[in-house]
């Protein structure tokens, strides 16, 4: 070492910069993706509500009622429970993922073992890991529009390339299978 001025992070070495060197701290790839359109329409609703106009909220999905006492009083129970004091498996607790897969049998009659159900926090954290999971830098991604918002830069994000497949009033809003054969390339992996 030279001796110049060493700074260390969490896990890694970091080298002093010059005072010229400018770089952003977030990657390229997620400096790309869009704003959120969901919470643009959220930030709308909430300013127009907070100039006391009567309007209905379609932006991020909170209900409109407090979360029920029987709810709150089963989370604040296992907050104080030293067995949920500890981190979870990666895939979610494994009672929560058997009930999810009995669910799913009971309501969908699919069979889904336990071993095949994966815990998120919502569905973005679900669709933007089956993305980053499935898609390489090019894979075409075919997406029946209307979508929500934030399926193509989950796509994106992935290094895939999102493809609306467009469908309207018309047909009910469903896309057909010849539609999908016509969006449809060799860089097509998912839909």
């Amino acid at each position: 070492m030279s001796g110049a001025p060493v700074t260390y992070g969490i896990m890694a070495f970091v080298a002093p910069r010059s005072s010229t060197t400018v770089r952003s701290r977030i990657s390229q790839r997620a400096a790309a993706i869009a704003p959120s359109a969901t919470l643009a329409v959220d930030a709308a609703y909430k300013a127009l509500q907070a100039a006391g106009e009567h309007v209905i909220g379609f932006g991020a999905g909170e209900p409109d009622f407090p979360t029920p006492p029987a709810i709150v009083e089963a989370a604040q129970a296992a907050c104080a429970n030293p067995l949920y004091h500890h981190y979870t498996p990666t895939a979610g607790l494994p009672a929560l993922r058997e009930a999810i897969a009995a669910k799913t049998r009971r309501d969908s009659g699919l069979e889904v073992a336990p071993s095949q159900v994966l815990v998120t926090n919502g569905a973005k954290q679900a669709v933007a890991n089956a993305f980053a999971v499935l898609c390489d830098p090019g894979d075409e991604v075919l997406i029946p529009a209307p979508y929500w918002t934030t399926y193509p830069e989950a796509v994106a994000i992935s290094d895939g390339v999102p493809v609306p497949v467009l469908a309207d009033e018309t047909t009910g809003f469903r896309v057909s299978v010849e539609d999908l054969e016509a969006a449809t390339t060799e860089a097509t992996k998912v839909l």
